[in-house]
């Protein structure tokens, strides 16, 4: 009766290992829908604009949706190329925009789930040197802003179309290289943040650093469930503020 019992609780204990060993295998391990797919050019001639777009293909549902994409290159001099935040309205997390490389190396995407947690891709960049030590051409103060935006005909209610915003601004990290060395010689100067609203509702918040090109360009997604103003907000480090809209009409 003893032996008969003890081997009960060995398999019982053996069952419930495996159900456990089951469950954490299932929390650690990305499925294809929280992979994120990064494109971007195989070589980049030019360091100050490498262009980088990148995808999730994951519902975006109120209670389960991809929260946000973080790109990193950590051998550039400013490894941080921005943290695009995304909500249900955009109806897929994806942002494409251009970059600014020092030295090209592993691009990683880091992915975050409303209900999993975060996830990583990554792809080999590789570019011609001085990306980020490069100073861009200057646009004169009287210049900057001007916010454009383009939004894909809405056929129908509940479409996603595709968004692009963009604003004349310098983008400079402010670094420089001298005696081997990347040192500061001035000041950060870049467009901080971008963020988007369907009327006075957030869509989508953007924050930026200075590894973004200069004129920033961004095109992403977004569900139009309704008749609103969608408006993109510029912000650059200074804290100077432009700001552009256009209706959004499904079926006009």
């Amino acid at each position: 009766m003893n032996l008969k019992r003890r081997s009960f609780l060995l398999l019982s204990l053996a069952g419930a290992g495996t159900l456990l060993s089951d469950r954490l295998w299932a929390q650690v391990t990305p499925d294809r829908s929280h992979q994120p797919v990064i494109d971007t050019p195989i070589l980049a001639e030019d360091g100050t604009s490498v262009p980088v777009q990148v995808s999730v293909d994951h519902p975006m549902d109120p209670d389960h949706y991809i929260k946000q994409i973080e790109v990193v290159l950590d051998a550039d001099p400013v490894p941080a190329k921005g943290v695009y935040r995304f909500t249900p309205d955009n109806g897929r997390a994806s942002v494409a925009f251009q970059m600014r490389s020092g030295v090209g190396g592993t691009l990683k995407a880091i992915v975050e789930c409303s209900r999993h947690g975060k996830f990583v891709g990554a792809k080999e960049v590789r570019v011609v040197e001085g990306g980020c030590t490069t100073a861009p051409d200057r646009i004169a103060k009287d210049r900057l802003g001007h916010p454009m935006l383009r939004v894909g005909k809405v056929a129908r209610l509940g479409e996603i179309v595709e968004v692009r915003a963009k604003v004349n601004h310098n983008s400079y990290t402010g670094l420089v290289l001298q005696g081997g060395k990347i040192v500061r010689e001035r000041p950060e100067f870049f467009v901080k943040q971008m963020r988007v609203y369907l009327d006075q509702q957030l869509v989508s918040d953007f924050q930026l650093t200075s590894a973004v090109s200069a004129n920033p360009l961004f095109r992403f997604p977004l569900r139009a469930n309704r008749p609103a103003l969608l408006r993109v907000v510029f912000v650059n480090n200074e804290g100077q503020t432009w700001e552009t809209s256009q209706p959004i009409q499904p079926g006009a």
